[in-house]
């Protein structure tokens, strides 16, 4: 049900669902908006339909699609329900549009930025970046780690300067990039002095099952963590081949490559990791894999930091 003002009424249903909301909402018109923090985040979509009767809104990166309402759905007739049902439909239609557009304009720069990065070499800024987070003697690194010697680096509208940068791809289930994770750094393979020295490009695609497939499952078995560096220690502790999810919700989603028989999941040692591999763990054994959770006993840890502490830890648990 809706207020006197229909407006205000569509943008706090749009604030409750979704936690945020566009500060102006112009009726009849597919608008986007933040659904975070992020000056750059348009993940969230609304359109206030021109009778001020009904609406939609969502979020693409949650994958959220809702319907709003102004009359209570008792009290509308049937060819008001009909006529809200027509206008939802042909929201959705451009939705998809403008989407698939945008996704594709996305794909662009993805494959323009990809084509300037160059393999790695030992003593560049990425390979010392790793060694200071106590991943030295790993080499060859992965193939999918590259370099970027000088990327923009952008806070809203302001270029701050460019920056070395490690940069990996997030590759979908049907094998397409869909982003790129960019880690900005200083020539000594520092984490650079910028506001997020860690950032995802624009998306050309959900994001929904994707990895940074650093290494390819052995013997039926791969492992997943979240970041990069803590898969690499994952893999460095326990012998798995271990892909890099980028989030914890993306960890939850995650898709495993066909063949694999077993997965092992490398928690972080938060809520939010926690809940995670519980999640993927439990969707692994419905589809009859075998599964491993491995956790650091340290509250807040990764095992990047477990690696980096305790010097060659080695994990049991993960059998092959």
């Amino acid at each position: 049900m809706g207020s006197t003002d229909p407006i205000r009424s569509f943008r706090a249903a749009i604030a409750v669902t979704l936690g945020y909301a566009p500060e102006v909402i112009e009726p009849g018109r597919l608008m986007r908006f933040a659904t975070s923090s992020r000056r750059s985040d348009t993940a969230g979509w609304c359109k206030l339909f021109a009778d001020l009767r009904g609406g939609v809104f969502g979020d693409h990166r949650a994958g959220i699609s809702e319907t709003w309402n102004a009359i209570d759905s008792a009290a509308t007739t049937r060819a008001q329900r009909a006529e809200l049902a027509r206008q939802v439909a042909a929201a959705s239609v451009e939705r998809e549009r403008q989407q698939r557009d945008q996704w594709a304009e996305n794909a662009k720069r993805i494959a323009r930025l990809w084509a300037e990065c160059v393999p790695l070499v030992p003593g560049d800024p990425v390979t010392l970046y790793l060694k200071r987070r106590g991943l030295a003697g790993v080499w060859p690194l992965p193939a999918c780690l590259r370099l970027h010697r000088a990327l923009p680096y952008w806070d809203g509208n302001d270029r701050v300067g460019t920056f070395p940068s490690m940069v990996a791809p997030l590759v979908a289930p049907d094998g397409r990039i869909v982003a790129l994770h960019r880690t900005y750094l200083t020539t000594d393979g520092r984490k650079a002095d910028v506001r997020s020295a860690k950032k995802l490009t624009a998306t050309a695609g959900p994001l929904t099952g994707a990895c940074i497939p650093l290494l390819e499952p052995a013997r039926g078995v791969i492992g997943i963590a979240e970041g990069i560096e803590t898969a690499l220690a994952a893999w460095l502790a326990s012998g798995v081949s271990t892909a890099a999810a980028y989030s914890a919700g993306n960890l939850a989603a995650y898709r495993w490559p066909a063949g694999v028989r077993q997965l092992v999941i490398f928690a972080d040692a938060d809520r939010a990791g926690g809940r995670a591999a519980d999640e993927l763990e439990a969707r692994a054994i419905r589809a009859g894999l075998r599964c491993n959770v491995l956790t650091p006993s340290d509250e807040g840890a990764d095992w990047c930091d477990v690696w980096a502490q305790r010097g060659a830890v080695t994990v049991d648990g993960a059998a092959r």
